[in-house]
């Protein structure tokens, strides 16, 4: 092999070392659920356990349910039952996903994940 092909080779070796490695670091984020089952109200929330995540959903069984993470942040909020609730926070950073009723009456978390 001549010096100019050894150089193509390595050169050639290296970039699909660098794109594997890109795919596999931009693989989608999975979502990972919490509060399922878990009796919520306007006063009554429910959180996860703390991970890095943007975008925070859920729905409640009988009423309306908000998401948001952490004590203070408060995103979206569901019309009613048959609504998903959704906030994206707009980038991905370690938080505490949370999900409370947006009614005074019980519901209970149908679903809620974080992403």
């Amino acid at each position: 092999m001549t010096r100019t092909h050894q150089r193509f080779a390595l050169l050639a070796a290296s970039l699909a070392t660098l794109l594997v490695a890109l795919a596999l670091a931009s693989t989608s984020a999975t979502a990972s659920e919490f509060c399922g089952g878990q009796t919520i109200s306007n006063i009554q929330t429910c959180f996860g356990a703390s991970r890095t995540f943007q975008i925070v959903r859920g729905r409640g069984t009988t009423t309306g349910v908000c998401v948001g993470y952490n004590e203070i942040g408060r995103g979206g909020c569901s019309a009613g039952a048959a609504f998903v609730a959704e906030w994206n926070i707009g980038s991905a950073a370690f938080r505490t996903p949370r999900i409370m009723g947006n009614s005074s009456n019980n519901t209970t978390v149908q679903w809620a994940d974080a992403s």
